[in-house]
């Protein structure tokens, strides 16, 4: 597939009319020279060193411009990522270390600029590439064993539990859309594939065969200036991780897949769950977001993976949308506050400084992210000793919000709802798989 794709490609390039095309051309001088540099790769041009200023000329744009202007670019990222992969493969002589390389390029289109228009076609390419070259190596035996789960440190910031509600109601109204809810144990996610073979590394390796990335957050809290983001080794990253037939291997820095569309680079993973029918609900906007709207997205849906180890945590924060919340693998602790406490959070009132680092999503297109809807407090301290230096530096907090807050602890097959507005941390309590909708 790969040279009748590659010859494919260039067509594309060269027809004016073609709407990827028409995209390019608004690069300017770049789609130019980049289609000159795309011709010469048939005269074997090494496609690395031709390919890799466009693939840094659009990463610079992608992240200084507003994200309505850089579909331009983020098309010829895609492309030139394909061009490279694509001529990489088809000069090996089964050189395991180059088609590695090839799949790696080709998720970085995926991931860092969305492979508008090509992604099924990337989707098929790393298949080839799999089959024709790559083989999934045994994992790297671990001699360690699980350790006994310790309790973690509980802590007295909420006062109430979040209500579990049997039977689902059969309509999101008014009365239910307004306040957190839980759904528990099966009911209403209990066909999902997910519940039993997402806990078995060896699944989830198969299902992305070999040679995978996945960006992960590097750093207990993105909070500090010592978290950062990383593109890693799929196989790698799971081997961090405890699962039943495999225990972790030993990690000197905590590691966790956090707000990821995963299933844009694996969509088999995708036939492994269902969509509960709330998100499409059109529930009424709380009274804090009245102008509500959702997603802008053709589906008006944002699915995202979380997947980390015990300990992992997420601070404090608000999002801007619905979330039903679906617990598939370990146990969760969230808690929960109303939008009303929100000057009693200490929110950050400055923005991160450092976009390469601090922006939680890779492809997302944000020049200055606003830390602003994040708490300074920490709602899950590890200790009393760091409970009660949270105390004594945030008191407004912890004198009126623990009243109001709430508080549960998922386990695999719960769903737990919350509207926008609401104030979430979240502490996975063992090696946890979760998925969130916003809608």
């Amino acid at each position: 597939m790969s040279l009748e794709f590659f010859d494919q490609l260039l067509a594309e390039l060269s027809d004016q009319s073609h709407p990827c095309t028409v995209d390019l051309r608004l690069c300017g001088l770049a789609y130019f020279e980049f289609y000159a540099a795309a011709r010469s790769l048939h005269n074997n041009v090494d496609s690395w060193t031709s390919m890799k200023p466009f693939i840094d000329r659009a990463y610079q744009e992608m992240t200084r411009l507003p994200p309505s202007e850089t579909l331009c670019w983020r098309r010829l990222y895609t492309d030139a990522c394909l061009l490279c992969a694509i001529s990489q493969v088809s000069d090996l002589v089964q050189d395991d270390a180059a088609t590695t390389e090839a799949v790696a390029i080709l998720d970085r289109a995926i991931i860092i600029a969305g492979a508008p228009g090509r992604l099924d076609s990337i989707h098929q390419l790393i298949k080839d590439i799999q089959e024709n070259y790559l083989t999934l190596k045994p994992l790297i035996t671990s001699f360690g064993h699980k350790q006994p789960l310790t309790q973690m440190y509980h802590s007295s910031a909420f006062s109430v539990c979040v209500p579990c509600i049997d039977p689902p109601p059969n309509v999101l109204g008014r009365q239910w859309s307004q306040k957190p809810f839980v759904l528990q144990r099966y009911g209403y996610v209990q066909g999902w594939k997910a519940l039993g073979s997402w806990a078995s590394i060896d699944y989830l390796r198969s299902v992305a065969g070999p040679g995978r990335l996945v960006p992960v957050e590097v750093g207990k809290d993105y909070r500090t200036e010592e978290w950062t983001q990383r593109l890693m080794s799929w196989d790698c990253f799971l081997q961090s991780l405890d699962f039943p037939e495999h225990p972790a291997q030993p990690q000197n820095e905590v590691l966790y897949l956090a707000q990821h569309n995963l299933f844009m680079q694996f969509p088999e993973l995708e036939g492994d769950i269902g969509i509960p029918e709330y998100v499409y609900a059109c529930p009424d906007p709380p009274s804090c977001y009245p102008a509500y709207k959702s997603p802008g997205n053709t589906d008006g849906l944002i699915i995202n993976a979380w997947l980390g180890p015990r300990g992992t945590i997420s601070p404090a924060h608000t999002d801007p949308f619905f979330n039903c919340y679906v617990q598939v693998v370990g146990r969760k602790t969230v808690w929960l506050a109303p939008p009303d406490v929100c000057n009693l959070m200490y929110p950050f009132d400055t923005s991160i400084s450092d976009t390469a680092d601090k922006s939680r999503n890779p492809a997302a297109n944000v020049t200055e992210p606003s830390m602003c809807n994040t708490s300074r407090v920490d709602v899950f301290p590890d200790s009393a000793e760091a409970e009660q230096a949270s105390r004594d530096a945030f008191p407004d907090f912890w004198k009126e919000v623990p009243q109001k807050a709430m508080c549960v602890t998922l386990a695999p097959g719960d769903v737990l709802f919350f509207p926008p507005g609401w104030w979430h941390a979240m502490r996975s309590e063992e090696t946890s798989f979760s998925i969130s909708m916003w809608f």
